[in-house]
């Protein structure tokens, strides 16, 4: 799978601290108590995916950095 970016909406992150959980090394939380990246390298990107779906807001927007395609949340989501 290809190198992914990822992006947290803070309008929607409410720091239920999921990524954080289960990926300390890419998330960690701001001094507001929301998702931030630390380094998107620490994982592969099914990992990201998976931990992202794990979000409860969909605050968090994985995209392929090769070809700018969305990879998640689904655009039927309406996010």
């Amino acid at each position: 799978m290809a190198q992914v970016k990822i992006e947290v909406n803070h309008n929607r992150c409410v720091g239920a601290q999921l990524c954080v959980y289960f990926l300390p090394g890419v998330f960690t939380l701001n001094a507001n108590g929301q998702s931030t990246i630390i380094d998107a390298a620490k994982a592969d990107a099914a990992t990201i995916i998976q931990t992202a779906e794990q979000c409860p807001q969909c605050a968090i927007t994985i995209t392929d950095s090769s070809t700018g395609e969305v990879l998640f949340p689904p655009a039927d989501l309406g996010f």
